[in-house]
Order: C-alpha cells, then sequence, then structure tokens
C-alpha cells in the first residue's frame, strides 16, 4: 500500500532531464543532479518523514523519520563519532575520499538508452576483488573487452598498484546496446574468472580462464591467452539463447559460482540458474526459477546476493508486464537455504523449486512493497544483505504525494530515492532519502563493517544512514565530485566484505576515461 510521508529535499538547485526507452527502461539524453548539501557525520536530519512497508506477514506498518540532513557544501567527512541506541554501540555515518585514478583511458562513449555500455547497475560484477588483487573489464574504442588488474594495498589508505591490462581481439561488441555489458564472476576453488558479455535477447558469449589464474597472479600470465574461446554453451554443446542480463554469484566458501541470466525479451522472459563446480570445471544447469513468459511479462533483478558472511542467498525484481517501462511495479522478494535449488517467500514458506516449478505473478507471498504501474519505479535498482541478515533494497519511484504517470520519462523527472529494509525479523520498511533521481541513471547501495549503509547515487552523491534508528535518518555526505561522471555508478561489493575499503567505478562524462575512486567508511 502507498503510505502519506513529508520529505524534506536538500537545499539545493536540481537539474534534471529524463526520457525513456521502448525498452528495459532506460533514457535517451544526458543530464546531471547537483542534489543538496552535505552534512557532517552523525548530523540529524531535519523534518522529513516516510510510512514505512511492511509485508503483511509480521504485523501492521509504522511511522518512520526520513529526509536528507539539511547544510551546504560538499566535501568528505572525517571521522564519525561514536554512541551507543539501544544496547548497542554505532558508529554514526562518514566517509573519507582517500585517492582517485584512472582505471580505463580508452573506454567506448556510445551513448545507448541513456547510458554508456560501460557502467550499468545490472553489471554483477563489472569491478571486483579476490586475492589482493582486484580484476575490472570495460569496452574499448575499439569495440573489444579489455579485462585489468592491480594488487591492492595491504593497509587501509595505502597505494595500489598500476593497472595492468590486455584486450581480446578475436571478439568485438556487436551492437551499440547499453545492455551488452560486460559481467565478471570468480570462482574461488579453482581460481578461475569467468566472463559473460554482450547480450540483449542474444546467444551466450561466455570464457574463462585457466585453472589457477587467480592463485597464482604471480606466476600465470596476464594475458588473453589464458582464456578459453568465446562460447555459447555451457552444459554440453547445446546453445543458451536470448540471453539478457547474466549475473555471477560466488557460493560462500568458494567452490562454487551461480550464473543467473534472464532468458527471453523485455516483458515476456524467465530467470534461469546455472552452477560451476571447480572440483569438476563443469557447469550444470539447476534451471528456471522465475517464470515470466507463460503470463507475457517478466522479473527484473535488483540483485542476487547471499547474507555477508553466512548462507542464505537472496532475490529481489520488479515485475514488469509489458516491454514498456511504465509497467514496472511492485517489490518481490524469496530466499534460498541450498544454492537456488529451493526457495522461500518472506514468511518462510516453500514456493519454487528451481527446474521443476517456478515462482510465478501468482505465487503467494511475494510482494514486500507495493508499488502500482506508472511510479516511475526504475528496474534493477540494487539490492546486498548484511552480515545481521537484514536485507537492504535501493529503489527510485514516485513519492508518495506525486499523482502516477503514465509517461514515464515524466514520473522519472519527479522521482526520489527510497531504502527498503528487511529487519532481522522479517519486517520490511520503508526510508526515503529525499534525493531526485537523474534521468533513468541507478545506484547502488554498499555496507560497512558497522553496518553502516550508503548510497552511492548517480550524480556521485554519496548518502548514509545507520542501524542505530532503523536506518530512517538518511545524510547527504558527499556531492564535491557533481557533474564530473555519467551513468551508473558501480562498486567492488567483494572488497567490502574483508575491508571498509570502497572503490567506485564511474564513467566520466564526455570522455573515453573511467575513473576509480577510492573511500574509506565508517
Amino acid at each position: 500500500m502507498n503510505l502519506p510521508f513529508s520529505l524534506l529535499l536538500a537545499a539545493a538547485s536540481v537539474f534534471w532531464l529524463a526520457s525513456c526507452s521502448d525498452d528495459d527502461s532506460a533514457s535517451t539524453s544526458a543530464g546531471s543532479t547537483a542534489g543538496g548539501g552535505a552534512a557532517a557525520a552523525g548530523a540529524t536530519a531535519s523534518g522529513g518523514g516516510t510510512g514505512a512497508t511492511t509485508s503483511g506477514v509480521t504485523g501492521a506498518s509504522s511511522g518512520s523519520t526520513g529526509g536528507v540532513a539539511a547544510g551546504g557544501g560538499g566535501a568528505s567527512t572525517g571521522e564519525a563519532s561514536t554512541g551507543s541506541g539501544g544496547g548497542a554501540e554505532y558508529v554514526a555515518p562518514g566517509l573519507v575520499k582517500r585517492s582517485e585514478g584512472k582505471l580505463a583511458e580508452s573506454a567506448l562513449t556510445v551513448v545507448s538508452y541513456g547510458g554508456y555500455l560501460n557502467g550499468e547497475s545490472f553489471q554483477q560484477d563489472a569491478i571486483v576483488s579476490f586475492g589482493g588483487y582486484q580484476y575490472t573489464a570495460f569496452w574499448n574504442t575499439s569495440r573489444n573487452v579489455v579485462l585489468a588488474r592491480r594488487q591492492l594495498p595491504t593497509s587501509p589508505g595505502g597505494a595500489a598498484g598500476p593497472w595492468q591490462k590486455f584486450d581480446f581481439k578475436d571478439y568485438r561488441l556487436s551492437a551499440d546496446d547499453a545492455h551488452n555489458t560486460i559481467s565478471l564472476g570468480i570462482a574461488p576453488g579453482d581460481g578461475t574468472l569467468h566472463l559473460a558479455f554482450d547480450h540483449h535477447g542474444s546467444d551466450l558469449h561466455y570464457r574463462r580462464s585457466i585453472a589457477g589464474l587467480l592463485a597464482d597472479p604471480e606466476g600465470a600470465s596476464w594475458s588473453a591467452a589464458s582464456f578459453s574461446a568465446v562460447s555459447s554453451a555451457l552444459v554440453g554443446s547445446a546453445t543458451v539463447r536470448l540471453v539478457t542480463y547474466p549475473r555471477f554469484v560466488t557460493e560462500p566458501g568458494g567452490d562454487r559460482l551461480l550464473l543467473s541470466a534472464r532468458i527471453g525479451e523485455s516483458g515476456s522472459g524467465d530467470e534461469h540458474l546455472w552452477e560451476y563446480d571447480a572440483a569438476t570445471h563443469a557447469w550444470s544447469s539447476l534451471g528456471e526459477y522465475i517464470e515470466g513468459t507463460d503470463a507475457s511479462m517478466n522479473a527484473y533483478l535488483h540483485g542476487l546476493a547471499y547474507t555477508r558472511g553466512g548462507s542464505r542467498l537472496h532475490a529481489a525484481w520488479c515485475w514488469r508486464d509489458t516491454p514498456d517501462a511504465t509497467t514496472n511495479h511492485d517489490l518481490l522478494y524469496i530466499y534460498s537455504d541450498d544454492h537456488g535449488r529451493t526457495w522461500h517467500n518472506n514468511a518462510g514458506d516453500k514456493v519454487a523449486a528451481s527446474g521443476a516449478s517456478f515462482v510465478t505473478r501468482d505465487t503467494a507471498g511475494l510482494s514486500v512493497g507495493s508499488i502500482g504501474q506508472n511510479r516511475g519505479l526504475i528496474n534493477q535498482e540494487h539490492m546486498t544483505v548484511d552480515a545481521s541478515g537484514r536485507v537492504h533494497v535501493l529503489l527510485s519511484h514516485l513519492p508518495d504525494a506525486e499523482a502516477s504517470n503514465a509517461n514515464f520519462t515524466n514520473a522519472r523527472a519527479r522521482s526520489e530515492f527510497f531504502h527498503y529494509v528487511r529487519g532481522t525479523e522479517g519486517t520490511w520498511t520503508r526510508h526515503g532519502l529525499g534525493l531526485r533521481v537523474v534521468q533513468n541513471f541507478r545506484g547502488k547501495l554498499a555496507i560497512s563493517s558497522t553496518e553502516n549503509v550508503y548510497a552511492i547515487l548517480p550524480d556521485l552523491r554519496i548518502a548514509g544512514a545507520s542501524p542505530r534508528d532503523g536506518y530512517a535518518t538518511w545524510t547527504l555526505l558527499d556531492d564535491a565530485d557533481s557533474g564530473r561522471f555519467f551513468s551508473d555508478p558501480l562498486i567492488d561489493t567483494a572488497r567490502l566484505e574483508t575491508s571498509d575499503e570502497l572503490t567506485v567505478y564511474y564513467p566520466q562524462r564526455s570522455s573515453v576515461d573511467i575513473w576509480g575512486l577510492e573511500y574509506t567508511l565508517q
């Protein structure tokens, strides 16, 4: 249901341009937002308040306070204050920008669906760390996939090594289409690096490294010769067809790797899972787990992720009823305790078994946030899960006080960011960030070791919230780099699992450069 709320906008001018596409919700022109002023870490937001939504499983909804702290400036904050709330120690959200550097100087700058092919939120992952090295990928101006790696510093705030790069000259990008991104996956069990790239309803394009490449980065050759040829098959010789949005997820323990992808098309597609076994170096098919084609609709995943340090796999998505983005609706959620083989709804009821019985629009207990059509809801924003098992979802859509609008471009022009969180007891709440969207660009959520949550938003605005008050108070921490970047910011979530060092991958506006910006989170 939609609950009334009041929302304080930060005291700054907001500029935006917005438009929409015929497929997979994207815009067609550039724009930037200088959102609000920065506030010192630990500041209290003025005014603002969003209603909370619940799943309807664990009890009635309750009100909550939200909004961004008012203030000027835009520099990164210093050390955050500490205190206690609810009997637990907490650290107020804060971050320090340590450095920045170019990770690419020859990136493709074709604009498609409003953004670059390098820097789209559904890339899982475009930048990822393992074994003291960081790995990333991008399309270059020659339309080849480039792989890059660097050695990470051994101490917080230290200097990273230089980027070492090579490109695959045996394959060229097939279309100027922002869906056709590059995703990386890591299988620690055999030290392999996996790539899926260039998909929009296409045959699979997949290659993987030799075993041990990641386990022995100094000894193995960092070159195209250490990777297989491009393959369209995972299991045997059967071609995987109609692929879009491939996502890799490393299973806890590192012996296996999941791959999820949409099979079908916008408004009519199914989600499928495969699993790579590092012991056998082979893929098996787990099968379909979210059905859409029978009802001429499809799920758009906001994320597929494990609890940090745990073994529960979570999935969150919105439905789309037609190829038109204005038919995006609702926040849906399921989880699995056996690596995607069986699935449960928010209440814990078993609702699907991959490859046998599927989640559908009629499955009970899926909706945990009611968001109607014509609300400017963007698909494929972001979901992550903290070490306590709280599920965090970043969404952007019209605030409750705004009337529905069937013109997606116009609806996006008035949309704002919201944080949906599933508490450890299973109740969902919603809090407004008080920040406007930038076109159809999407943000990311990062979690620190203190379980503070940070929203890395388009135009490189960074806001934070604390578990002290259930993430009800969002504070804008940094917008000093506003205006420099284009498309969606991407982050290295794997690095955050072992440190509070945040890397943001962000293409520069109207440039062949992609930047890596380094922050330390509180």
